[in-house]
């Protein structure tokens, strides 16, 4: 009896370490974003990195895309959320 054995490497197709990174941070960023600005705002930062780095690898999939509005959408909250606390609490 035989088995054979693939020598060459298996590849993952459409996946995409650094886009997957920039949706979950945008995602959480937003939720940070209402409840803790400060930590909101810094996600989204990370997330529009992580975003801009892999879109700019050549793979413009929509994961990237997602995470750069995400982490986008993170910084206005919680700049606003920033705007108004001052407001209020001033």
């Amino acid at each position: 009896m035989t088995t054979e054995h693939s020598t060459t490497p298996a590849t993952r197709t459409g996946q995409n370490g650094l886009a997957v990174a920039s949706l979950v941070t945008g995602i959480v960023g937003i939720v940070f974003a209402v409840l803790f600005a400060i930590i909101g705002l810094a996600l989204g930062v990370v997330s529009v990195a992580l975003g801009g780095v892999a879109r700019r690898n050549g793979t413009r999939s929509g994961q990237a895309t997602a995470g750069l509005v995400c982490g986008t959408v993170a910084i206005v909250v919680a700049i606003v959320n920033m705007v108004i606390a001052y407001n209020v609490l001033t």
